[in-house]
């Protein structure tokens, strides 16, 4: 009962325009109110809501959308471009091969898919563009490697995943890694196949090759290889245990601010400032979504909802691949109207748990759904953040990225029923 009268009051407020934190908010309040507190009471949702904010996870997500955004600002895609086309110059792809291999490695550093797409798109697709190369092709392309930083660590959607589930962030990353990789390199060979056709302007690629190579390898070297440490020393940190998920994150905002003050001296403090004010208005909707998502989870498992809903699946869906099928249709349907993750995560990890699904490879794969997510029209936010910067529209965007959201969903979808392809990774 109290389960469709929370669904009902929140699909009709999503559904009247209202943001999921206000629909969250509203669904939690409205019912206790309209019951005059029979059902549960506001000093419940403020219980909720407390036991919630406790989760560390919450401090990592805010610190890895504060280093992700100083990185930006402090423009080190650039320097990650030049090192990667210096030593790829010769190759006839190079320059579509550096811009994709630019996009999946800021991935790496910020975390952040749509972070990702704006940064190295306003950067590397006007260079793509100069050079005679396909614009709706690439503004697809870099669209999709962009949205790998929610997947390869430190993943912003494994993030939300683990806080609302209850699951070890820094497993959950090694098989995001494996996942997220794996995607990546997909990306690369499509990228490979499309330049046997597009070939670009090869005479301004060398051209501008030639004038890298004039700087020497020690100048673009010792220019570059600030930016490259950062994904070393964060995932190192965190994949070798030396340091957990949240003191990566705070490493991160330190080397941040460090490489981008004093190294590069491409912020100041009134650039460093804008970038915290920023993170700021980020992270308070995530956090705040997130609060009500895990006491969303908290009412249910009261309430006995989780239970009935988790019998009402298992009644239809006899097995763990049909549910894991399921899941993926349900998340992909869903991203492409709102991100659902915090709707469904609580309801469905569950689940999977009955199944015996292994947990860290389910919520990485969900993860991954989530990222790539963010290609599917109408509301894709990626196709919208590209078309601006691209010049085309962006349902002519969505044409070229759907044949590729499809194809990194059916790898994703491979590792979930395959789950032995990725947990080798796990300790």
């Amino acid at each position: 009962m109290i389960s469709l009268i929370f669904g009902s009051f929140f699909s009709t407020l999503i559904l009247l325009g209202f943001s999921m934190v206000l629909a969250y908010s509203a669904a939690f309040i409205l019912p206790a109110l309209a019951t005059g507190g029979s059902l549960y009471g506001m000093q419940d949702i403020v219980s909720w809501l407390l036991g919630a904010a406790g989760k560390s996870t919450y401090v990592a997500i805010a610190l890895f959308v504060v280093s992700g955004n100083i990185m930006s600002e402090g423009k080190l895609t650039e320097k990650i471009f030049e090192i990667f086309q210096y030593f790829l110059g010769k190759f006839k792809s190079c320059i579509p091969i550096v811009a994709v291999l630019t996009a999946i490695f800021y991935g790496m550093i910020s975390g952040s898919g749509m972070a990702v797409v704006a940064a190295v798109g306003a950067m590397v697709l006007p260079i793509l563009i100069d050079f005679g190369y396909n614009t709706a092709f690439f503004a697809a392309m870099l669209a999709a490697a962009g949205s790998l930083g929610q997947l390869i660590p430190p993943s912003s959607a494994i993030l939300q995943y683990c806080a609302m589930a209850g699951t070890d962030e820094g497993q959950m990353f090694r098989v995001g890694a494996v996942i997220g990789l794996t995607c990546a390199a997909a990306l690369i060979i499509l990228t490979l196949i499309h330049c046997r056709k597009d070939t670009g302007d090869q005479v301004k690629i060398q051209e501008s090759y030639k004038k890298l190579k004039a700087r020497g390898f020690k100048d673009v070297f010792s220019k570059s290889i600030w930016a490259v440490l950062s994904p070393v020393i964060i995932l190192g940190g965190i994949f070798t245990e030396t340091l957990s998920v949240v003191e990566a994150a705070a490493v991160s905002v330190v080397y941040a601010c460090f490489v981008s003050l004093v190294i590069y001296k491409s912020l100041d403090l009134k650039g460093l400032w804008g970038a915290f004010v920023g993170s700021v208005k980020s992270v308070a909707s995530v956090a705040m979504m997130l609060a009500f998502a895990v006491a969303f989870g908290k009412l249910m498992d009261i309430f006995q909802g989780g239970e009935i809903i988790g019998n009402g699946i298992t009644s239809v869906l006899s097995s763990p691949n049909a549910f894991i099928f399921a899941s993926i249709v349900i998340m992909s349907i869903g991203m492409m109207f709102m991100n659902p993750i915090a709707i469904i995560v609580p309801i469905v990890a569950p689940i999977a748990a009955s199944f015996g699904i292994d947990p860290m490879v389910y919520g990485a794969g969900m993860a991954g759904i989530v990222a790539i997510g963010s290609l599917t029209p109408p509301f894709g936010v990626s196709l919208y953040i590209m078309a601006p910067i691209s010049g085309v529209e962006p349902f002519k965007i969505a044409k070229k990225v759907l044949p590729i959201w499809g194809l990194m969903t059916a790898i994703i979808g491979i590792y979930m029923f395959l789950p032995q392809l990725s947990t080798w990774v796990l300790k």
